[in-house]
């Protein structure tokens, strides 16, 4: 009797590692969306800066709308962002931040080149690879 249940067991054993498995699969975070800037921005811990007077808001405009500005203040570099010229908002940061945004940027763009087709061409080669990995076999 013990015989019978032992494959059974097993097979439910197997299909709650294989059922797990998936369900991690599908959890995971997919890296193929693009992030915005917003989200760079903030990943590299930028604050967000809102303009409290018209005189700050009258500046906020004058900032080119998705380009890093950089200031000298007391010795020190600092870092805005405005992602939206018609926004009361824009981002502030120091070098540190600066510096992060940069690797998360250049992370996300070479994650952009590889979502997107470098070349269209047409080699008699590439056609006889891809059948092989079909079964095809030319």
């Amino acid at each position: 009797m013990q015989r019978d249940r032992a494959p059974w067991i097993g097979y439910v054993l197997l299909a709650a590692v294989l059922g797990i498995a998936l369900l991690g699969c599908a959890a995971a975070p997919s890296s193929s969306q693009p992030r915005s800037q917003d989200d760079l921005l903030t990943a590299a811990g930028f604050t967000s800066y809102m303009a409290k007077t018209p005189k700050s808001l009258a500046y906020l405009k004058t900032l080119p709308p998705q380009e890093i500005v950089k200031h000298r203040y007391q010795g020190t570099n600092r870092f805005l962002v405005c992602t939206d010229q018609n926004s009361k908002a824009c981002y502030v940061g120091d070098e540190a931040t600066f510096q992060r945004y940069q690797n998360l940027a250049t992370q996300e763009e070479l994650a952009a080149k590889k979502r997107n087709v470098s070349q269209e061409r047409w080699d008699p080669e590439a056609v006889v690879l891809w059948a092989d990995s079909q079964g095809a076999g030319m």
